[in-house]
């Protein structure tokens, strides 16, 4: 049980050192000034240290479903640190073309990887941590819009902008204008898709649910019932075999007597 604890204790810390990896980007790409594009390097160094630590300690305390889990993504995990080291060294601003395609590969390839981190820890079936997960996305981009979109002026607005930004509906009131804006709305994109679809299933399984727990309370009624019959029908068939085994006791003792008399006697 402890080490059950560790082991998830480990992955909640792996799954905000990839969160952490979503700031560090943005200081680099949109920080105010060399201090701020300084301090996202430096957050990109710890971070590769952070999860090289947590992906040696974790090998040693997980349980062997963990251990199982963490040899499957093993690859995926050497190669966000391999990629945070490369990003903590320093380049120029702007980035070039192929600086772009690496970059954003890279948060790709950390997008997919903090799914099955997140969900191995959110129960499917259970809409109100869909709920709050989509409530806490909101609020993140919401904050990220508020910090990478001028045209947005107040958080209130930032949250309207990321609800419609993950539905996509797209009114276009406030809409993304900067690189990094952009970025942040194409994930937040592919991540209200999956939430959504999540919010839409669960709704949809609750309402199949009453429907089974309906079916199956009738479906005891009726084996409950069978079972009273058939407990009715053997009563019934062991009362009549009482009634008839002493008659035919009777007669086999009848025959057996008649087989023990003489035959002239049976003539007399």
């Amino acid at each position: 049980m402890e080490k059950h604890r560790t082991g998830l204790f480990l992955e909640l810390m792996h799954l905000g050192a990839l969160l952490a990896l979503t700031p560090a980007f943005y200081m680099v790409l949109a920080g105010p000034g060399p201090q701020y594009r300084a301090l996202g390097y430096l957050t990109y160094a710890a971070l590769a240290i952070v999860l090289t630590v947590i992906d040696h300690v974790s090998m040693h305390h997980a349980n062997a479903v963990q251990r199982a889990q963490r040899r499957k993504y093993a690859w995926v995990d050497r190669l966000i640190v391999l990629g945070a080291l490369a990003c903590a060294y320093p380049t120029g601003v702007p980035w070039s073309s192929m600086e772009w395609v690496l970059r954003l590969g890279y948060c790709c390839l950390v997008f997919t990887r903090m799914p099955s981190l997140l969900f191995a820890h959110v129960a499917l079936n259970r809409l109100w941590q869909i709920c709050l997960l989509a409530a806490a996305m909101l609020a993140v981009a919401g904050a990220g819009f508020l910090w990478l979109e001028p045209s947005v002026e107040n958080y209130a607005d930032g949250i309207w902008l990321a609800f419609t930004t993950g539905a996509t509906v797209g009114y276009g009131d406030i809409v993304p204008s900067t690189p990094a804006s952009r970025i942040l709305a194409a994930f937040i994109v592919l991540l209200g898709y999956a939430i959504f679809s999540l919010v839409t299933a669960n709704i949809a399984a609750l309402l199949v649910g009453e429907d089974e727990k309906k079916l199956r309370r009738e479906l005891h009624a009726d084996l409950k019932a069978l079972r009273k019959e058939m407990a009715q029908f053997q009563r019934g068939m062991q009362a009549s075999d009482l009634n008839v085994l002493p008659g035919s006791a009777n007669d086999l003792a009848y025959g057996s007597a008649q087989l023990a008399v003489p035959a002239d006697a049976q003539k007399t």
